[in-house]
């Protein structure tokens, strides 16, 4: 065959959408597409990761715990989260497989294949080998985040604020203060979330976003619980 003509095209991939709430729940649910082992697959088939009545709940634990954060309908992983990822992601607990080897010893059970004492055991097992890994993971083992310091905390009036790229959080871990650099789509300028921490509010703001787009300015403040609330004249939006 005559090769006719030849030539070289350039592309990009896009990477996956960020999930939302609704996408979320339906990946823990059909997540036994992931899992290679064919049993373990077709076991976790009618179950996924958690179930009905608890994925709400697991996915409101990672609100709690400061893993994720809504921008919009999109949920964003935080430095923490992304942290936390990165150290166990390689790790057997972070495996959905799992799930699937536990709901087909389930089954096996069930059918009288296997011994209900034979899965405690395993459980057992794997309790105390995850509780090792997790005992033995290292302080320098968590990706480190470049930050510089700033200001003393506003909150807690003793730390130093550490300005992050997505976040200025307090240094000491027991004050939880946390501003986060964009807000309603406007990525703040270190000057700007300085001056917000140091005077607890900035000068009129251009270029924030509604929900439905529309644009608007607006000043920044911390109020008494330290939230960033948006300043208007004569009333005050949250962020």
């Amino acid at each position: 065959m005559e090769i006719v003509s030849l030539e070289i095209l350039e592309k990009q991939t896009k990477p996956k959408p960020l999930h939302t709430e609704a996408t979320l729940l339906g990946a823990m649910e059909t997540c036994a597409k992931e899992v290679e082992n064919e049993a373990e697959r077709e076991a976790m088939k009618e179950s996924g990761i958690g179930t009905p009545a608890t994925r709400a709940a697991i996915i409101e634990t990672l609100f709690v715990r400061d893993y994720i954060r809504r921008e919009k309908k999109s949920l964003v992983p935080t430095d923490k989260g992304l942290m936390v990822y990165e150290t166990v992601k390689d790790k057997r607990m972070a495996d959905a497989a799992l799930t699937g080897e536990w709901e087909n010893a389930l089954a096996q059970i069930e059918s009288g294949r296997m011994h209900p004492d034979t899965f405690q055991k395993a459980i057992e097992i794997y309790t105390k080998q995850i509780t090792g890994e997790l005992l033995n993971i290292s302080q320098d083992s968590f990706p480190k985040a470049e930050g510089r310091k700033g200001s003393i905390c506003p909150k807690c009036k003793v730390a130093q604020v550490i300005h992050y790229p997505k976040v200025v959080k307090c240094l000491d871990p027991n004050c939880g203060m946390v501003v986060f650099r964009t807000i309603s789509e406007k990525q703040l300028s270190d000057q700007q979330l300085t001056e917000l921490l140091t005077k607890g509010k900035t000068a009129v703001i251009k270029g924030f976003k509604s929900k439905t787009g529309k644009a608007f300015d607006a000043a920044l403040k911390l109020d008494e619980n330290y939230r960033v609330v948006f300043a208007f004249a004569g009333k005050k939006k949250e962020e």
